[in-house]
């Protein structure tokens, strides 16, 4: 399309000719004539010479640039939206396969698609324009809402309610039987776990990802949150609105998390905590105790991010520090012994 009406599309203010037409999307990197690129600050102006684009997305006030450009309040975003514009496709529903398996009193929306070696077990419900990929099991009496999607080979177990716009990614298990046992005569028994999952609107689960059934009562994610790959949701959890968890994060059970909370990469929560809203946990941290709303904490265990980096910045000087109190300790033994 024209730069003109992409510009309108994203609110955008152009500069240059807006005649130009763009053809597709890229990195600074890798961007050819004909596609449109981006910059989220203006440090990385100074690329922009080699860059092969023929437009560019840029932030509000940055200095005049030698390409076309829009301006934009939010670049990053708006190369998501273009992003969309270019390579979205609008849904065709698909139908279903004869070699799907679906059971008794399910209820089915309008325009769904599935595919072969999909299996809907009794009484499930599927809303209008659900696509499942092949491999999806959806355990009896669970429910997917209007315009999700569920890639391959994902189960999802019974009694489990998932909202609209979800987006489940291949190889994620939800509604497993949550890690509870308990000790007697020298054995470890399986305490059953009869609760559920709530998964809310707009929540995006990614690969290899495992969301635990409560033992009673309900596991809850609420609208909004992203889960990254490898991910793991233990029994009666409850995740908060648009939280931001990375990769192999680990949080155990009966934990609670408020709304926008973000964990690093390979943090972990330990049982019964509960992290406030707008909480940010950096990687590899542990959180063994509660967090008030706002922090920002890392380590193991996690404390305050200043007070961490403190502590990162001796590490490295413990050695030294060991010799020198090793030294002033054989001192203090000599003086005493002269007094």
């Amino acid at each position: 399309m024209k730069l003109t009406e992409l510009a309108e599309r994203l609110g955008g203010e152009l500069a240059g000719r807006g005649d130009i037409d763009i053809r597709g999307v890229a990195g600074i990197g890798e961007a050819h004539d004909g596609d449109i690129t981006f910059l989220t600050d203006e440090k990385r102006i100074k690329d922009l010479p080699a860059c092969r684009a023929s437009a560019v997305i840029v932030p509000r006030g940055a200095p005049e640039l030698p390409i076309p450009s829009i301006a934009v309040k939010n670049p990053r975003f708006a190369f998501a939206q273009v992003l969309r514009i270019f390579h979205e496709r609008p849904y065709a529903p698909g139908g279903i396969s004869e070699r799907s398996v679906i059971g008794k009193d399910v209820v089915l929306g309008a325009g769904p698609t599935i595919h072969p070696c999909v299996v809907v077990s009794d009484g499930a419900r599927i809303g209008d324009r659900v696509t499942l990929y092949p491999g999806v099991y959806v355990g009896s009496g669970s429910t997917i809402g209007d315009d999700s999607i569920v890639y391959p080979n994902v189960s999802i177990r019974e009694g489990v309610s998932i909202g609209r716009r979800v987006i489940v990614h291949s190889g994620t298990v939800i509604g497993s039987d949550g890690f509870g046992f308990v000790t007697e005569g020298g054995r470890h028994h399986k305490i059953p776990q009869i609760g559920g999952v709530i998964i809310e609107d707009d929540v995006e689960i990614g690969a290899n990802c495992t969301i635990d059934r409560a033992t009673l009562g309900m596991t809850s994610i609420k609208q909004g949150t992203k889960l990254d790959n490898m991910v793991h949701v233990a029994h009666n959890v409850t995740i908060g609105e648009h939280c931001l968890l990375a990769a192999q994060v680990g949080i155990a059970g009966s934990s609670t998390l408020g709304n926008y909370v973000v964990l690093g990469g390979q943090a972990g929560m330990a049982d019964h905590t509960t992290v406030g809203d707008r909480v940010m946990v950096g990687g590899g941290s542990g959180v063994t105790r509660n967090m008030e709303a706002g922090q920002v904490v890392a380590g193991f265990p996690a404390i305050p991010l200043r007070e961490w980096l403190k502590a990162q910045a001796v590490f490295p000087k413990l050695p030294e520090l060991k010799k020198l109190v090793a030294q002033l300790a054989h001192r203090i033994e000599e003086l005493e012994k002269k007094a």
